[in-house]
């Protein structure tokens, strides 16, 4: 339907073939925070609902030509007017069968004759603060689909923009480097060294904040998904970038869950990848991926004996750009852990750490499998 663009009223349509009925619900509904609407016929109001948006029908049963009943079921039968609520006010001889009737065509109420001032009033009144109530929900979608729409373009901007000017950068000085390394002295290629590395750095920090923008908005496809193989993959990829690493994962061969695969392959890389990094230098480090239940909840776990944190800082570990050890010490942009909190979120579930310095970390998360989101939190 097109509502009128001065409409600043919700509107409610009155449709009775006698003026006197049409007459006495005006005075009934006049004070009322609405527009009021007369329609005489069914033919009349079906137009009338064809070129206005209305909150609300109230509607006659007892009509000559076409009655109550058809004017319902041609405005539920037009997607343009299938959504305008409709009760019934009749002053037929009150039946089970012709309430049943009026309901099955898809009226939201039936009233018989005479009808109470009060009943009537409050029911007009439910429906006008829901029709609001929809209208403000689909303004604020519409204003949400608007402001992905500019994170799209601002991610845009950042992948192909900010990229150009950095790949410049670390070419250039990489050239510096190579060609001209026997005019400069030892700081100078130092310096070159923080100019490539901050480069480098930065690089990094884009593709994370890109990653970050689209597991936000990525639209979540939900399978049964073989978690043990998931951690394997991913442990495996990281013995081929680190073949002289000597650690030991524990997987558990039972875990599953239906999620989203590449949302969960994200978190993984995320999780594991970081108890990886944090037991680099334990001589005897070990990860263990598994499993537990707590209040009829799976709750999936991931342990190391890495470096560990402080539990005073807890509260940061999800926060982007929050690190809790210096790149001295060892490296990252502090967007991991978001991303992951991000996934969990998406997915309906809770994440949360457990760590002592020098002691190891103990990430927990839970999964809603249902996707109605009637499961397990």
């Amino acid at each position: 339907m097109n509502a009128s663009p001065t409409e600043t009223r919700p509107s409610v349509l009155l449709v009775d073939d006698v003026e006197a009925n049409l007459v006495a619900l005006e005075a009934l509904l006049e004070d009322m925070n609405c527009e009021l609407i007369r329609a005489r016929s069914g033919n009349e109001a079906l137009g009338k609902l064809l070129t206005h948006q209305f909150a609300l029908m109230l509607l006659d049963v007892q009509m000559p030509g076409m009655d109550g009943f058809e004017v319902a079921k041609y405005a539920r039968g037009n997607p343009a007017t299938g959504d305008v609520a409709i009760i019934f006010l009749t002053a037929m001889h009150p039946t089970e069968e012709s309430a049943l009737h009026g309901y099955d065509i898809g009226a939201v109420d039936f009233l018989f004759k005479p009808i109470n001032p009060l009943i009537l009033r409050s029911k007009v009144r439910v429906f006008l603060d829901l029709y609001l109530g929809r209208k403000k929900l689909t303004a604020l979608v519409e204003e949400l689909e608007f402001k992905n729409k500019e994170l799209d373009a601002f991610s845009y901007s950042v992948s192909h923009d900010l990229r150009a000017p950095l790949r410049a950068i670390h070419g250039f000085s990489r050239i510096l480097l190579s060609d001209y390394s026997d005019r400069l002295d030892e700081q100078g290629r130092r310096h070159l060294e923080f100019v490539r590395a901050g480069a480098q750095k930065m690089s990094a920090l884009i593709d994370d904040l890109l990653s970050l923008a689209r597991v936000t908005r990525a639209p979540i496809s939900r399978e049964t998904i073989n978690l043990s193989a998931v951690v394997e993959g991913v442990v495996t990829e990281l013995r081929k970038r680190n073949p002289a690493r000597s650690i030991v994962v524990d997987v558990s061969r039972d875990l599953s869950t239906r999620a989203d695969p590449r949302l969960i392959t994200i978190l993984f890389e995320n999780l594991i990848g970081n108890a990886w990094k944090f037991t680099a230098t334990n001589p005897n480090a070990r990860i263990i991926v598994d499993q537990e239940t707590a209040g009829g909840q799976t709750v999936f776990r991931i342990h190391d004996n890495g470096a560990g944190f402080d539990m005073q800082h807890a509260q940061k570990l999800f926060a982007p750009f929050q690190r809790l050890h210096t790149d001295a010490e060892f490296e990252g942009t502090g967007i991991g852990l978001a991303i992951v909190e991000r996934i969990v979120s998406r997915h309906g579930g809770k994440i949360w750490a457990e760590g002592q310095v020098d002691r190891g970390a103990t990430f927990y998360f839970t999964l809603d499998p249902d996707p109605s989101g009637h499961g397990s939190p």
